[in-house]
């Protein structure tokens, strides 16, 4: 059983991190290999990421981040949205709002975030 699961919705690619999910670069490699899959489909210009784990993020997961958004816009996807209870969202956005052509926002639930990445 994985505990994370991505699929495309509304042409957002939505990310789900369940708790229990590790923050290991071998784990967020398997992540960024889905995303790319799902990203070369097309019809996808957002990314959305639900941050449900309890597990801390540390350099590995900001590096894979990083590389997911570089892929990202690549394929045209150019809006992450972040949800999260905590302060993660905010650490995981600061990261990826250093690639260029990504708009980063956070917010506090799903359907919100969804909405915007959909626009």
């Amino acid at each position: 059983m994985t505990d994370w699961e991505l699929y495309v919705e509304d042409g957002v690619v939505v990310a789900n991190f369940s708790d229990g999910m590790p923050s290991d670069a071998e784990e967020y490699t398997k992540v960024n290999e889905q995303f790319e899959e799902l990203a070369a489909q097309g019809g996808v210009n957002a990314h959305l990421s639900l941050l449900n784990m309890s597990s801390s993020l540390n350099k590995d997961v900001f590096e894979k981040a990083k590389e997911a958004a570089e892929v990202g816009t690549e394929y045209g996807i150019t809006k992450w949205a972040v949800v999260s209870d905590g302060i993660k969202s905010m650490a995981l956005s600061s990261q990826v709002k250093d690639v260029a052509g990504v708009d980063v926002e956070t917010f506090n639930n799903e359907a919100d975030a969804l909405a915007w990445a959909a626009e």
